[in-house]
């Protein structure tokens, strides 16, 4: 049965799944007692320089996901192969294309649901950037904001924050700068000279805004009106802007629904590759059916007895699961255990109380009349209703 688990093993809750391999295959060593070790699926979580030579160290053949960012360098050939239409419906399409480099085979992969998926996420964590970066410019507008330290401070934040998207937007900010000049033989009180010196040195420090300089300058044009006539102000005022560079993001977003699987196996065509690794949504999935559905989490239990215990009832509850969903497959049915559940939990059994005459009661419990949904799923997992059992009680 493809996909089914013929293994457990319980690791340290503090490990990495990076830091796991190594672990992983010195337990897979010692039960394989010297055989060939299986081809290990990987996703992205797992992928490293580092453990990518470990695998090779030990002979072992993979199918992984590449880290994100590394189709990056087969921008060319996703733009231009020739690629292969593998799956075509009204959900997703997915096209591939092979490509040897070196020991490795290359898996590109297009997916339009990835890439309505990814388009998503990416407008989404745009519109956050932009609100952030909307604030901070409402903040050095109105002044609150003018060390250029701070908002550069500011900005480093918020790239930092959403990295996903930043790194093609351009964030710039200069900072306002205020100067004067007295006309050529002009006479000023030196009350007024004082006032502008003092000004600018607090906008030279950053300690006034251009709002507030403006306001003090126009009390001082009123206090001395004849003398500031004699007097050439200049503010330049702050400039802050943040967008997106349209070429990079344009190349980006050529990228997306695109992704990557490689290979040291040479025996395999791109259907194979593909369809191997997909095995590992069926593998998350089972991982959320054992969180949720089958309750291997929370675990309450404190001794370890118990909870290898707990986990290994946990995965008994899971092949009953495996068995359904496989035997559905089989049948043409791709739905998930929890849809399977959803759409049968409405047919019920029912108990009907009977009185009688002779005071005994008649206590009846029967299942329903099922639904054709119902009867569609009965029938490929090869329940006969009919023979649902019907319990009769006299009381």
């Amino acid at each position: 049965m493809a996909g089914v688990n013929i293994g457990r093993h319980i690791n340290s809750g503090k490990m990495t799944d990076v830091k796991s391999l190594a672990h992983i295959l010195k337990i897979l060593k010692k039960d394989f007692q010297g055989a060939e070790l299986p081809t290990l699926i990987m996703d992205r979580g797992v992928v490293s320089d580092e453990n990518i030579e470990l695998l090779k160290s030990y002979g072992v053949k993979y199918i992984v996901a590449t880290r994100s960012g590394e189709e990056k360098h087969f921008t060319d050939d996703f733009l231009n192969s020739d690629f292969k239409v593998l799956k075509d419906n009204k959900n997703n399409r997915v096209e591939i294309f092979l490509k040897q480099e070196g020991e490795e085979t290359f898996l590109l992969c297009k997916s339009t649901l990835r890439k309505a998926k990814e388009q998503s996420m990416r407008n989404q964590a745009e519109e956050r950037l932009d609100k952030d970066i909307a604030q901070l410019a409402k903040l050095v507008k109105t002044g609150r904001r003018v060390d250029p330290f701070a908002v550069e401070r500011s900005i480093g934040r918020i790239k930092q924050r959403h990295s996903t998207v930043a790194h093609y937007y351009e964030i710039a900010y200069i900072p306002f700068s205020f100067e004067y000049r007295i006309h050529r033989g002009a006479v000023i009180p030196k009350r007024l000279l004082n006032s502008l010196l003092k000004l600018k040195e607090r906008a030279d420090q950053y300690k006034i805004s251009s709002v507030k300089l403006k306001s003090d300058l126009e009390k001082l044009s009123q206090k001395y009106p004849r003398d500031y006539e004699k007097i050439r102000i200049t503010i330049q005022e702050s400039f802050f802007s943040g967008e997106p560079i349209d070429e990079k993001r344009e190349k980006l977003q050529a990228l997306d629904g695109n992704y990557l699987l490689k290979t040291n196996r040479e025996d395999l065509s791109d259907c194979d590759i593909w369809n191997m690794y997909v095995m590992l949504t069926r593998v998350e999935s089972a991982f959320r059916s054992l969180k949720t559905d089958l309750k291997l989490q929370p675990n309450f239990h404190q001794k370890e007895p118990r909870v290898e215990g707990h986990v290994f009832i946990t995965i008994l509850a899971y092949h009953l699961l495996h068995s359904i969903e496989h035997t559905l497959r089989q049948k043409g049915c791709s739905h998930s255990w929890a849809t399977i559940k959803r759409v049968v939990s409405n047919h019920t059994y029912s108990s009907i109380i009977l009185p009688t005459t002779s005071g005994t009661v008649i206590h009846i419990r029967k299942p329903g009349r099922p639904e054709a949904v119902h009867e569609e799923i009965y029938k490929k997992l090869h329940v006969e209703v009919e023979t649902l059992p019907v319990n009769k009680v006299l009381a």
